[in-house]
């Protein structure tokens, strides 16, 4: 059954909600359409969008106050605030909230005090707010920053202020920065004066590059270490697998794990460590505690993979000792520490009754020199030996245990380096040797060091070397023999200088007698060095028989004619002082051919053939190489006169020998190579009935074949002993051609090889300044002026004046007579002209021009056509020929004279004398700075009179200026 009160009291709530209800359809339906279109249906003035429709937020109870304001049943919208209805009742049993509340969520609250419903329902404050008026704001003490609620007095984000926040290290007490407890405040902040490196300890305290700061002081080390305090010596044990990297050691790479260890010195020394025994390669450093300075470091010493370092230390420093290992190693280690003694030199006095033998240990010794071929900071041991006579004593270290080094020095330890050796071989010896010749009483140190720091113990061996007789070995009368041996013999060296090498290397000496009178050949072919065989009659200080170099190759051959029972001395050497080694020698005896060997008599002109192959090399000629057979001839001049002889037509190249009388007699002539060919050509005078020896060689060894001897008299004149005679006219031109002349002369001056050559008489008609000149000729002469015969002295000689032509000035006396040879250079002949006449103009030595006495003069001259008598001493005799001209000055007062031949057209030389061209030359000059010009500076006296030489350079001639001033 119904209630009839029930359904009249709820019908009208019904229908409301009915309303609604379409209200609601309506509203969405016009949302939707809004949706779709929104400018289409816009809400009204005074509506608010929510959702999607448009509402009073000031009177519609389901979104009072704004779109989530939802009044409780009962209560009404007013003015956008929920209020009561008529009737009163509380929020949870449905009736209207009280005057000046609001019901939210079920419950009426006061909107202007709730903290949950602050100003209208769910406007919730913080938990630091209250609300206030409707409003949410900070609780008593606190103030708004950033959107939150603070204490200023103690939030170290917002100290005092807002805006103000505490630095790192910096705590907010009331509303002020202050630093926290164990900083201090250094220049405006706080730091730890603990670990700051820039305030170590106290503000401003800064740590120097590299250090750090550990509880207040600074410091090398950043991590752990072990104290090992000053105990000396000891010996550590640790290892560094796993362990930390603290430290780049310069002596290796980077990365490698490292243990320390604090080492104090007890007193000031030099300490010495090292990780030998470690089970890996290990590496040391040595820092210095306090200014983390590296003091030493080292990877491998003394060829171990072990380090060893040492550093001097000061009394109460400490050091960091590093234990490391090489690209990344780790392992167990030993560390070994000790003071070394102070540097002692000599440590010792060793006897002088040698052989000795001496051992001893460098750890621990101090580094009193540093050798030369060694290294700095490595421990030595010296001793003082004097050598009781005078020989080569031998040093050495073998027996060591370690990399040595040895030098020697003169008398004490700061004396001369004599020598100093690392490793006495190539081949890796690590013990080191030294020879040195020592005169009796010579006193020197011996210093044993080690390389890279390497110490241990060692051994010092002396002993003295003792030279091999000579000769070493005796081959007896044996032929042909062949014996081998070798000149490399440690501490052998050259005893006996080889006669035709500069220098030679250590050699082999063998006797020899010969069972017959023959000729001997001994050759070290085969040998493997270069080598030098020479011979010495009876022993190796006998007089030198025969010597060569290089016969085959680089190997040597000597040949000697010995009588029966005659003993010599061979000896094998080396060519240079390094050359030595493995060796053959040889020993062969050859037929001998009687020499002269043919009889040619006095028959001219003839011809006569043979050959050289198979003969005998007795003798040696002069010139060419030598080496080869020869072929011997006697022949007697049928009539004082020239001859000439040569070999033209021969197979082989020759040397012509001319030997005097008989086959041991003196060299006369010798000629390699005729002009042009590998023949021979010589040129001889001989008187009636004079014999000589005709050698016919080949011109190096191994050159021999068949030959053909030709022997002429030449009837032309113009030689020695038919000089043609100009007689005594001044001035003559004579032309003619040295074309297929002889060569009579060799000239003093130029290069003449085997050119032919004209000789001509001529006898100076009175005293005076003579000039000879080839000026016109067709090619490049040679004039030499003899006196009085081929064999007298050379009075002048010129090569080039003019050009290719040559000119030579000559003061000779009345009827003196000369010869006059035109040569030529090199090979060189063909047309010449020669010119002789009296030179009679000034500027001479005997005619020289006198200036006078002037304080300051100028001349102009020229020396074309001058005579070259005078020669200066400022350039080389090979450019000192040219015409010059002479004057004489006399000074009118004391001082410095300047004298000069600037403005000259020429290359001049100047050159100033006293006493005449024959005086003493004071002064001369080639080429004043960046010229060609001359200059002097001479000082005088009064009334001196002097010799001024205007000269050229190289055969230069030409106009010139000479300045004679006061400085």
């Amino acid at each position: 059954m119904s209630h009839p009160g029930l359904r009249a009291r709820f019908e009208p709530s019904l229908m409301a909600l009915w309303l609604a209800v379409a209200a609601l359809v309506a509203l969405a339906a016009l949302a939707a359409s809004c949706a779709e279109d929104p400018a289409a249906a816009p809400c009204d003035d005074g509506l608010t969008p929510c959702g999607g429709a448009c509402f009073d937020t000031q009177a519609d109870p389901d979104h009072c106050g704004g779109c989530e304001g939802v009044c409780a049943s009962g209560t009404r919208c007013e003015a956008g605030v929920c209020v009561g209805g008529g009737g009163g009742g509380g929020g949870a049993s449905g009736e209207l909230c009280a005057s000046g509340l609001v019901a939210c969520s079920g419950g009426c609250v006061d909107l202007a005090t709730d903290a949950a419903h602050c100003g209208r329902c769910g406007q919730e404050c913080a938990a630091e707010q209250r609300c206030e008026g409707g409003a949410c704001r900070c609780a008593s003490g606190l103030t708004e920053c950033g959107g939150g609620c603070v204490d200023v007095k103690s939030d170290p984000l917002h100290c005092g202020t807002c805006e103000v926040r505490c630095p790192l290290h910096e705590t907010c007490v009331e509303g002020a920065c202050v630093c926290d407890e164990g900083f201090a405040v250094c220049g405006g902040r706080c730091v730890d004066l603990a670990v700051d490196p820039a305030h170590c300890g106290a503000c401003g305290a800064a740590c120097a590059p590299g250090l750090f700061c550990r509880e207040g002081a600074c410091a090398c080390a950043a991590g752990d270490y072990e104290d090992i305090g000053s105990t000396v010596p000891q010996l550590l044990t640790g290892t560094t697998v796993g362990a930390e990297t603290y430290f780049p050691l310069a002596c290796m790479a980077v990365g490698s794990t490292q243990f320390v260890y604090r080492f104090t010195a007890e007193e000031a020394g030099r300490y010495k460590f090292d990780t030998a025994g470690s089970s890996y390669d290990t590496a040391i450093g040595v820092l210095d505690f306090d200014a983390c300075e590296e003091l030493a470091c080292n990877d491998d010493r003394g060829g171990a993979v072990t380090g060893s370092a040492s550093a001097a230390l000061e009394e109460g420093q400490s050091v960091l000792l590093v234990v490391s290992g090489y690209d990344g190693a780790q392992g167990d280690f030993a560390l070994h520490l000790d003071r070394m003694a102070p540097p002692a030199c000599p440590l010792d006095t060793l006897a002088t009754a040698l052989p000795l033998s001496i051992t001893g240990d460098t750890w621990g010794l101090g580094d009193a020199v540093s050798t030369g071929c060694g290294s700095i900071d490595t421990s030595d041991a010296s001793y003082s030996f004097t050598a009781p006579r005078a020989g080569r004593y031998i040093f050495d270290t073998s027996g060591s245990t370690f990399d040595t080094v040895l030098e020697l020095r003169k008398r004490s330890c700061s004396g001369v380096v004599i020598s100093c050796n690392d490793n006495e071989s190539a081949m890796g010896a690590k013990t080191s040797r030294l020879v040195a010749n020592l005169a009796q009483g010579q006193t020197v140190v011996a210093v044993v060091d080690g390389i890279d720091g390497g110490a241990g113990p060692f051994t010092l061996n002396v002993s003295e070397y003792v030279p091999p007789p000579c000769p070493e070995f005796t081959l007896g009368t044996t032929f042909p023999q062949r014996v081998t041996g070798t000149t490399a013999i440690p501490d052998r060296v050259s005893a006996l200088r080889s006669p035709c090498t500069s220098d030679s290397g250590p050699e082999a000496t063998y006797a020899f007698t010969a069972p017959a009178t023959a000729l001997y050949t001994f050759d070290t072919f085969g040998s493997s060095f270069d080598t030098v065989l020479h011979v010495h009659k009876g022993t190796c200080s006998g007089a030198s028989v025969a010597c060569n170099d290089d016969t085959s190759g680089q190997q040597s051959q000597v040949k000697v004619m010995l009588r029966e029972g005659e003993t010599i001395s061979v000896v094998v050497d080396g060519y240079a002082a390094v050359a030595s080694g493995p060796f053959e020698l040889n020993v062969n005896q050859t037929f001998v051919l009687p020499c002269p060997l043919i009889d040619l008599g006095s028959t001219v002109p003839q011809t006569v053939t043979g050959t050289t192959a198979d003969s005998a090399d007795v003798l040696r000629p002069s010139c060419g190489g030598g080496g080869a057979g020869e072929v011997t001839y006697r022949f007697i001049a049928p009539a004082a006169g020239t001859y000439i002889v040569d070999t033209l037509g021969s197979s082989l190249d020759t040397v012509l020998s001319v030997l005097g009388g008989s086959c041991t007699g003196a060299e006369l002539a010798c000629n390699d190579d005729a002009p042009g060919s590998e023949q021979s050509r010589l040129t001889l005078e001989l008187a009636e009935g004079q014999t000589i020896v005709l050698l016919v060689d080949g011109s190096a060894a191994g050159a021999s074949g068949d030959f053909t001897l030709n022997i002429a008299p030449f009837s032309g004149g113009g030689t020695c002993s038919t000089a043609i005679d100009l007689g005594s006219v001044v001035p003559q031109l004579v032309t003619g051609s040295t074309a297929e002349r002889p060569e009579s002369v060799r000239p003093s001056c130029g290069f003449s090889s085997n050119a032919p050559d004209m000789i001509y008489r001529f006898t100076a008609p009175e005293d005076g300044l003579y000039i000879f000149d080839t000026f016109g000729s067709s090619f490049d002469t040679i004039l030499q002026i003899l006196k009085e015969s081929c064999t007298g002295t050379s009075l002048g000689c010129n090569d080039d004046t003019d050009g290719q032509q040559s000119r030579v000035a000559l003061s000779l006396a009345a009827n003196q007579t000369v010869l006059v040879v035109v040569d030529g250079l090199g090979s060189s002949s063909g047309d010449y002209v020669l010119q002789v006449d009296r030179f009679t103009g000034p500027g001479t030595c005997a005619t020289a021009i006198h200036l006078g006495s002037p304080l300051s003069l100028t001349r102009t001259g020229t020396t074309r056509g001058q005579p070259d008598a005078v020669r200066p001493t400022c350039v080389s005799a090979a450019f000192a020929s040219s015409p010059e001209t002479v004057f004489t000055y006399t000074a009118p007062i004391r001082g410095t004279y300047v004298i000069d031949t600037i403005g000259s057209s020429f290359n001049t030389v100047l050159h100033v004398h006293t006493g005449g061209c024959g005086g003493t030359e004071k002064q001369c000059n080639d080429d004043l700075t960046s010229s060609r010009a001359s200059k002097v500076q001479i000082d005088l006296v009064p009334n001196q009179t002097i010799t001024v030489v205007v000269d050229g350079y190289d055969g230069a001639s030409g106009d010139f200026t000479l300045k004679i001033a006061k400085l």
